[in-house]
């Protein structure tokens, strides 16, 4: 998937991009709708093309950047979500659910879009991925080596605070070498790094929510041995839309 994902940016047109990326948050609808608790398959697929015709009619009205604004309220909504677990029901109606996808989803294709319509678009896309997999693989590592204090038990048991800090230390390295080669900011690059991945981290957490409360290990088996689309891109439909938005703010893109 990250081979594919790389050459989408590489070899795609802005306009097929777009298409790419429709498709996947198309699949990724599909699999929300499931921990939505949408049962019937009519609904999961209506559901599921709701959202990428919201995405087309986004990019019809040029309205990507402006989607954007309520990303931050979005996920501090997901950060109460998580730390009240079990405790706070509001998120547990399926209205709730669905809007919650619909708009993680929406943002996540605006964010990509936006990113491919830069000029530097591949360095900012290929930076985006590379603090997403380093986080990922820090986390696990550090985890797996010194992991002993649990992040959040209710939600997700196998995740530590140590892994976490050792998915930002690992990000933190590879931003200073990055800055080392670039004429852009440290200190503005090291703070975009550290609310990517925190952001990515609680993306992570939320689906991992979601998934508990209908009782399922995975989003869907789409992806054979690996779960569903939504496995795969859970950090990435949190971390894009924070990253490209403070991208914006700085004026970078």
């Amino acid at each position: 998937m990250a081979l594919l994902f790389i050459c989408a940016v590489f070899v795609l047109e802005p306009s097929s991009f777009q298409f790419a990326m429709g498709g996947v948050v198309l699949l990724a609808g599909w699999e929300w709708a499931r921990l939505s608790g949408l049962k019937r398959q009519q609904g999961r697929i209506s559901y599921a093309g709701l959202i990428v015709t919201l995405c087309y009619g986004a990019a019809l009205f040029e309205l990507q950047r402006v989607l954007l604004i309520v990303v931050p309220v979005l996920w501090l909504i997901a950060l109460f979500w998580v730390i009240s677990y079990p405790d706070e029901k509001g998120w547990q109606s399926r209205f709730a659910r669905m809007l919650f996808g619909l708009l993680v989803l929406l943002t996540t294709w605006c964010s990509l879009v936006v990113l491919r319509e830069s000029s530097d678009f591949v360095w900012w896309i290929l930076l985006l991925m590379g603090l997403i997999w380093g986080a990922d693989s820090g986390a696990y590592f550090s985890g797996k080596a010194f992991g002993k204090r649990k992040l959040a038990p209710a939600v997700s048991p196998g995740k530590s605070w140590e892994g976490v800090i050792g998915g930002v230390v690992l990000t933190q390295v590879g931003i200073a070498i990055f800055a080392v080669y670039s004429d852009f900011n440290w200190l503005a690059l090291s703070m975009l790094a550290l609310v990517t991945v925190m952001t990515s981290v609680l993306g992570d957490l939320t689906e991992s929510m979601f998934k508990r409360h209908e009782g399922v290990k995975d989003s869907s088996q789409l992806i054979p041995g690996h779960g569903g689309v939504m496995d795969r891109v859970d950090s990435l439909t949190s971390a894009a839309p924070i990253y490209v938005l403070l991208l914006c703010l700085v004026g970078w893109v």
